[in-house]
């Protein structure tokens, strides 16, 4: 399969680029929607949070969008993976390609997406004077995103085959985020979770990764050993249970679609 990949590379190049542009045709504004929609949420959030309820947490709007801008993009990517194949099927029915490369340029076109998104957050650290740490725990930042992109695709890998096969897959689907909106502490930090419910948090490689890009950027600190630990495990663990899954449906698709 590593090598098919290289060999349709191509393939891969040209479908990330038609969801990237798809996503922006016929838009007035064009990519600035990338940054519209967090700005809006962070915000109203800021407004609730830090206005309303008192919540007292440092730079609010940068704490809060480096969870929000990571979940979105898990987001984003999962529902896209999720419709891959299916917007797909008359290139699936007449052209011989690895079926992964569908799921797999949806990620990609969405990491496109999240680095646009990124330059709020860049934007805010520079508003913000002092918010942003610059330390040797940056080097963590590769490792961080490497446990994100590697449970991003594990799920987008499972999504995209299970929705051809049931397609009521993408329903469940959304109530599935929804829940692990809620238990990822994108407006809220993980040290206030009580330590009856931690642990099962911990199973949400989300939470090591939002906290992680929290302590290394806002912080200054190296991330949590332990929810790192959890969320990489977790999510290799995610990504073979895609890769077999995936490879259990792929045969199938043509019948499907």
């Amino acid at each position: 399969m590593h090598f098919e990949l290289i060999e349709k590379r191509e393939v891969l190049s040209a479908l990330v680029a038609k969801d990237f542009k798809a996503r922006y045709k016929d838009k007035a504004l064009g990519r600035l929607w990338s940054l519209a929609d967090p700005l809006v949420m962070v915000i109203i959030f800021t407004i609730v949070f830090e206005h309303i309820f008192k919540m007292g947490q440092p730079y609010f709007p940068i704490f809060m969008l480096l969870g929000l801008t990571p979940f979105r993009f898990f987001t984003n990517s999962v529902n896209g993976a999720s419709l891959s194949a299916i917007e797909n099927a008359q290139l699936v029915k007449k052209v011989s390609f690895p079926r992964i490369i569908l799921p797999l340029a949806s990620v990609l076109s969405h990491m496109r997406h999240f680095f646009i998104e990124l330059t709020l957050v860049a934007a805010l650290f520079v508003y913000f004077t002092g918010a942003f740490k610059l330390t040797i725990n940056l080097l963590w930042l590769p490792v961080l995103f490497a446990i994100h992109f590697i449970c991003i695709i594990g799920v987008a890998l499972c999504v995209s085959a299970l929705n051809v096969r049931y397609r009521d897959t993408q329903y469940m689907l959304n109530s599935v985020i929804q829940i692990l909106y809620w238990m990822t502490p994108i407006f809220y930090s993980f040290s206030i979770v009580p330590p009856k419910f931690a642990k099962a948090l911990m199973l949400n490689p989300m939470v090591g990764v939002v906290e992680g890009y929290r302590a290394v950027l806002l912080g200054g600190v190296a991330p949590s050993s332990t929810l790192m630990i959890a969320g990489a495990i977790v999510s290799v663990v995610i990504l073979v249970i895609g890769i077999i899954v995936f490879k259990k449906y792929e045969k199938i698709f043509a019948d499907y679609l």
